[in-house]
């Protein structure tokens, strides 16, 4: 007869830790998991890409009305429509009342 092995011997479709680990659901639900997180993050980084670019626009929209209000004070102050008090130095007082008669 044989003599009985020290050890016991292996069961061939027997699976190992590893094995048993990424057959098992908790794989599973971390995929799970990671695709919606992924999911979540790119749709929340293009909720913030929306608001950022909205407040880009808003910027130069703001920006350009600035540039156009000191675009026009400048010119209005070196080309003023009417001449205002400047004018008066320049009639003659005849009778000391302005008229000429």
């Amino acid at each position: 007869m044989m003599p009985k092995p020290k050890k016991p011997l292996k069961d061939p479709n027997a699976k190992s830790p590893i094995q048993k680990f990424f057959g098992g659901k908790i794989p599973h639900y971390l995929a799970v998991f990671a695709f919606l997180f992924s999911s979540y993050n790119l749709f929340s980084f293009q909720l913030v890409k929306m608001r950022y670019n909205s407040l880009n626009e808003k910027r130069d929209v703001r920006m350009k009305e600035l540039v156009e209000k000191r675009v026009n004070e400048y010119f209005s102050q070196q080309f003023p429509d009417t001449t205002g008090p400047v004018l008066k130095k320049f009639i003659k007082k005849v009778n000391g009342n302005g008229s000429n008669s």
